[in-house]
């Protein structure tokens, strides 16, 4: 029974989990803050460590699909396209309604509703247009009120889903985006805030940030063949749980940030086994990030003892039922559809190549130039 990239998944959601319960916060940090001082303690931080890596999983595991399963064709694009939207959206607006639902019958009318005003609401079922606002640090407001909070990453997955048809499968493409990221990252790590809260905001939660962690892992498909010695591997593993877990202050943010990416590669690139506990741990990552957090905020409204401890089981209850009854079907005429859009193309002959390339690419470099100019020019600013 091989642990592989599934496993990983389990471990960063679990510490998505963590921080947003604030376990190590509550029972870790006091005891390394005495010993080593707040001023030493926790740049990043175990939340922010675990969405950094799993976006360079989700890149690695998008060119793989890109690259194994659909044809580098219009057809196969919209099949791709479609298996997304399958994935990522009805669950998602499924939570979401229920979260309003009962944020609004559970909570006083002066708390909620600012939070639930239309334009609000229409952004958070639509994700896409914040995950473009989301590269303009000014503009850049709605990862701190998304209504199902953690699903601020969600924007950012849907934005490199529609380009990676057209992205992922060009290595140089990856390449020139990864390197205009970091020169962009030193810039900022220059001219951008340098506590913790400003960096969270003006670099963290924009898009530049997730995406040089995506084409990372979507460069290192291309290397997978690399076999990581069993050194690297654990320098790897204790790197991230230092990064994740430690007291240190020895860089400064923005350079940790890229630490992490190249950490979280390496384990990325090293668990190639798969088997179908790997694979159900996959299954649940996605409901798990969608249900801790409400389904904990509701054990606080009723005032449940141990709420984190029971919100965690409740979790992995609701997930495995979710996956199971609402997922899983879901994933089943995904399947059909997308084998009867791939067999009328094959009966038709098949399909035009791929167009559009230069268009796509074209816009994705005037967005990261512009954003990113417009960015330091406001930290040049003050």
């Amino acid at each position: 029974m091989g642990l592989g990239l599934g496993f990983f998944r389990l471990v960063l959601s679990i510490w998505v989990i963590d921080h947003h319960f604030g376990w190590s916060r509550t029972y870790v940090e006091p005891a390394l803050v005495e010993r080593f001082g707040v001023e030493n303690f926790g740049y990043l931080g175990i939340g922010h460590i675990s969405v950094i890596a799993f976006f360079v999983l989700s890149g690695y595991v998008i060119t793989w699909v890109m690259n194994n399963k659909y044809p580098s064709n219009g057809i196969g694009v919209r099949a791709f396209l479609m298996g997304r939207f399958i994935r990522i959206y009805p669950l998602y607006w499924a939570i979401i309604t229920i979260v309003i639902l009962v944020y609004w019958f559970t909570t006083a009318p002066g708390e909620i509703r600012p939070q639930l005003e239309i334009e609000r609401i229409i952004g958070d079922y639509l994700l896409i247009p914040y995950g473009i606002i989301g590269f303009f640090w000014f503009f850049n407001r709605y990862a701190y009120g998304m209504i199902d909070v953690p699903a601020w990453t969600l924007p950012y997955d849907m934005v490199f889903y529609l380009i990676a048809p057209w992205v992922v499968m060009r290595k140089g493409v990856l390449a020139a985006i990864i390197v205009l990221e970091l020169v962009y990252v030193a810039a900022v790590s220059q001219l951008g805030p340098q506590h913790f809260d400003g960096w969270h905001e003006a670099y963290f939660t924009t898009g530049h940030a997730t995406l040089l962690a995506f084409a990372v892992g979507a460069l290192a498909y291309y290397y997978r063949q690399v076999e990581i010695p069993g050194w690297a591997f654990m320098l790897a593993t204790f790197g991230l749980l230092y990064f994740a877990f430690a007291p240190y202050g020895l860089t400064n943010l923005y350079l940790n940030h890229v630490l992490v990416i190249a950490v979280a590669t390496v384990l990325v690139v090293a668990l190639k086994k798969r088997s179908p506990l790997d694979n159900l741990f996959s299954e649940l990552t996605y409901s798990t990030y969608l249900l801790h957090l409400p389904v904990y905020e509701a054990l606080l409204w009723f005032g449940v003892s141990y709420a984190g401890i029971v919100a965690l089981v409740m979790t992995y209850v609701l997930s495995f039922a979710t996956v199971k009854y609402f997922e899983a079907p879901l994933e089943a005429k995904r399947a059909a559809l997308t084998r009867a859009m791939l067999q009328d193309a094959g009966e038709a002959g098949g399909a035009a190549p791929l167009a559009g390339s230069r268009l796509v690419v074209g816009g994705l470099m005037v967005l990261i130039i512009v954003s990113a100019f417009s960015n330091l020019w406001q930290f040049s600013q003050g």
